[in-house]
């Protein structure tokens, strides 16, 4: 099944390139402009510099973003602010806080086989959008470095971690990144002999980094067309930087992705609950300015749940949460598209795309919607005027996500947010 290999990695030496939280970064699809800008001033030497480098006034084919990242990389590399590492596995641990309780996720970094989809060894849950696949593929093809891994799944095979602090060396790398904290270890050779073991029998799932996958798989074919028969099958671009992740990880954390809407302009102000009412039951939750109430909703929406979807929403009525629950759960279920897996049918965020949003206005339009994981931010974004309307979902299980991959599913866009991201920057893959 999965072919997960160890990995010939570019990293940052540090006694050159400096303190390490100022060279990592969050990975592109979660900073804005602004945010980015100051990212790539942290150092010089900031990741951020060469995955998502400034666009300038004059940029054509000859020089622009995509072209200043490979003179960036190459500068680095003969400066010695990047070095070569032999191939090998890695131990990397993520420190993080969420809702007030400390939590240490553990993934092995390495490279994994490229596969398509439809052969069932590496599996997606949800869908992307094109735009950013195309911006990881220029960037791919100018720089041949890949450096923002995928994170993938695995359900582990043995009763016992795959690897542990004993079985790694001193740290490579130790960084801060916001209330984050990131450590990176070389895996003994022995320890990764068992990890690449264990995983050969077994099916891994994309947790995250669909775009940069996908890019990755297109890349390779195009390469694999260029080359004809010369192809060989074990050419770097064969494989994907990828931090794997087991299931059953007490770190493992999702989020939801709560849904900001915009209402078409002659029912902004209006009062929606009635509209609601044939299919749902809808119940005042509180002040949507009160921190505590917001709260408590969430609490509600996660008690609901047992019993089947829930959502939360701010500003049905002006100024007020609401706690929506389904009033008759065949009436809700006969809105979702048949020819889907039952698992697939009762995820609350395709309730919410087919049967909630329709009866609401067809809001589920691509250009009117934003994603958040923070319920107070969709409370306050309503508040302020910026959205006209958040809808509040429960995180997905991870279980139901394997279930709906296993299913040949896929989710709406933004369906899960598995908290914290990966860093970009920890490690790179070159191709050559």
């Amino acid at each position: 099944m999965a072919d997960f290999r160890p990995l010939a990695a570019l990293r940052y030496d540090l006694d050159r390139a400096g303190d390490a939280s100022a060279l990592i970064a969050p990975p592109y699809d979660v900073v804005s402009p602004e945010e980015a800008a100051a990212v790539r001033e942290r150092s010089p030497y900031n990741v951020a510099r060469v995955d998502y480098g400034e666009t300038l006034p004059g940029d054509g084919d000859a020089e622009n973003c995509y072209t200043r990242a490979r003179a960036r990389l190459q500068d680095w590399l003969a400066a010695g602010v990047l070095v070569r590492d032999a191939p090998r596995f890695y131990l990397y641990d993520q420190e993080f806080a969420v809702g007030g309780r400390q939590y240490r996720r553990r993934a092995l970094f390495g490279r994994l086989r490229l596969e398509e989809w439809e052969k069932g060894i590496v599996l997606p849950h949800e869908h992307t959008r094109a735009a950013a696949k195309e911006d990881r593929l220029r960037l791919l093809r100018a720089t041949r470095v890949s450096m923002s891994p995928i994170m993938a799944l695995y359900r582990n095979p043995t009763d016992r971690p795959l690897a542990q602090y004993q079985d790694a060396g001193p740290p490579l790398l130790s960084a801060r990144l916001g209330g984050e904290r990131h450590v990176l270890r070389p895996l003994s050779d022995q320890a990764g002999a068992r990890v690449q073991d264990a995983l050969a029998g077994e099916r891994l799932y994309v947790a995250d980094g669909h775009h940069r996958y996908e890019t990755a798989l297109f890349y390779r074919n195009e390469r694999r067309d260029a080359a004809g028969a010369a192809w060989t099958g074990e050419e770097p671009e064969n494989f994907v930087l990828a931090a794997v992740i087991d299931v059953e990880d007490p770190g493992l954390v999702v989020l939801p992705a709560h849904r900001l809407v915009r209402m078409p302009p002659g029912d902004r102000g209006a009062d929606l609950t009635a509209r609601l009412e044939a299919l749902f039951e809808v119940k005042d939750a509180g002040d949507a300015a009160n921190p505590e109430d917001v709260e408590s909703l969430l609490g509600r929406m996660r008690a609901a749940a047992r019993a089947g979807p829930a959502f939360g929403s701010v500003g049905l009525r002006p100024g007020r949460l609401h706690l929506i629950t389904a009033r008759d759960l065949q009436a809700v279920a006969a809105r979702v598209p048949a020819g889907h897996a039952e698992v697939w049918r009762t995820l609350d965020v395709n309730i919410l795309h087919h049967a909630l949003f329709p009866v609401l206005g067809n809001l589920a339009r691509p250009e009117e919607m934003e994603f958040t994981e923070d319920a107070a931010e969709a409370a306050q974004a309503v508040i302020s005027g910026e959205w006209d309307l958040a809808l509040l979902l429960n995180a997905t299980p991870v279980d139901q996500v394997l279930a709906c991959a296993d299913a040949g599913e896929r989710m709406p866009q933004k369906s899960t947010y598995f908290y914290p991201k990966l860093a970009t920057g920890v490690l790179m893959y070159p191709f050559e």
